[in-house]
């Protein structure tokens, strides 16, 4: 704190307590500076968290690795369009890394959960990003090549907005 903020707090507060301050008064002005200066804190805590001009809000609203990417790729056999589907590093060891995962609708979200046993899809980890090859049929047919935003929940990697 600079020399003059504190000389004109402490004639702020020498003019509060008054020519002769109780014990009770020196009290309350201690309890009034103390939530003065957590609504301080707090003001600059919000004022930290906004994002500054320049800056993306996209990208103060996410964590590095929490997201999935949509791919559409050729089959190399076939020619035909197909998904791949991978994982940001942080999401996936988040959801417990994995070897199978399955991907349903709820509700209006779509969940990416763990495979129990040998049903599901099996992600590949051995090259870059962990990831799969998605068949037609599955809820990621609607949406478009792109990062997503994903979150866990109740053990579950729920699929959120579009981010690039």
């Amino acid at each position: 704190m600079s020399s003059d903020s504190y000389d004109i707090l402490r004639r702020a507060v020498v003019e509060a307590l008054g020519p002769r301050a109780t014990p009770e008064r020196r009290r309350q002005i201690a309890a009034e500076l103390r939530a003065l200066a957590e609504q301080q804190e707090r003001m600059a805590q919000r004022a930290e968290d906004q994002p500054t001009p320049g800056e993306s809000a996209r990208r103060t609203d996410r964590a590095a690795g929490m997201y999935i990417r949509i791919r559409h790729e050729p089959d190399p056999h076939t020619g035909t369009r197909r998904i791949r589907l991978l994982f940001g590093k942080q999401v996936w060891f988040d959801l417990g890394s994995p070897q199978r995962i399955v991907i349903q609708r709820v509700g209006a979200e779509i969940w990416i959960v763990a495979s129990k046993g040998e049903g599901g899809l099996r992600v590949e980890t051995d090259v870059g990003l962990p990831g799969c090859i998605v068949p037609d049929g599955t809820p990621l047919d609607r949406l478009a090549p792109g990062r997503y935003a994903a979150t866990l929940r109740a053990g579950a990697l729920v699929v959120g907005a579009r981010s690039g």
